[in-house]
């Protein structure tokens, strides 16, 4: 079984040591029940994990202590991905970022839309960074996603193309997904009751391109899935852009 991963703010140099913070220090003592020597990984969710060990001391906070082996840089996952996703409803959030965190995207963008019943702008961000922590170490990523500040649809397309992304728009009306996709993508995914026609068409406007995840109509968080899946699936073939 591989051994645990555990967030740090930096990965020290090799040889020096660090101090699991409040949360880290409740699953490597509480959860997992690990002590002085067992061996873990350190990462700081911008591509630097490190083998590391428990040394079985504390800090003057009462934190384990974790000596820190070679350092490694650990690749972002291609294509580059971005979700734009307009919040479900409860749980149901939760599983869209969790799931989103474990494919390895860059960034999720919270997207207003008239049709949500979660309003963009007020979600739980504490909460939800925590998700995508935990969907990082559960996967093993050397990259934890990033919640972006959220956006209307036009908004975060502009946003995207301004970055250089090909942005698509899930839409069941849409072309299928091409079997080569940029190295550098996007998203949007609607809530329950789709993108209105004028969202869509400033979304059209501003540059993206409808495509579609077969003919089924998915919930918000399965199509998230479905859709980054896809894009994830592709990174072996040959990319364009």
């Amino acid at each position: 079984m591989s051994c645990p991963w555990f967030h740090v703010p930096s990965v020290p140099a090799p040889g020096s040591s660090v101090a699991l913070d409040r949360d880290e220090a409740k699953h490597a003592l509480g959860v997992r029940r690990l002590g002085a020597g067992d061996v873990v990984v350190v990462f700081d969710g911008r591509g630097s994990a490190a083998d590391a060990a428990l040394t079985g001391e504390r800090d003057r906070d009462g934190a384990p202590v974790v000596r820190v082996g070679a350092a490694r840089s650990v690749p972002r996952p291609e294509p580059d991905i971005v979700a734009g996703v307009a919040p479900p409803k409860g749980d149901r959030w939760a599983t869209a970022l969790d799931m989103l965190g474990q494919l390895g995207v860059r960034a999720v963008v919270p997207i207003e839309a008239e049709h949500a019943v979660v309003d963009a702008a007020g979600i739980n961000r504490a909460r939800a960074e925590r998700i995508l922590l935990e969907a990082a170490k559960q996967s093993r990523a050397g990259w934890t996603c990033e919640l972006a500040a959220h956006a209307g649809l036009a908004a975060f397309v502009e946003r995207m193309v301004a970055e250089g992304r090909t942005v698509f728009l899930a839409d069941q009306g849409g072309a299928p997904m091409p079997s080569a996709v940029p190295a550098r993508v996007a998203f949007a995914v609607g809530p329950e009751g789709g993108f209105t026609a004028a969202e869509a068409s400033a979304a059209l406007a501003a540059g993206a391109v409808r495509v579609a995840i077969g003919t089924q109509v998915l919930r918000v968080e399965t199509a998230v899935v479905a859709f980054a899946s896809a894009l994830r699936a592709r990174a072996d073939v040959p990319q364009v852009g």
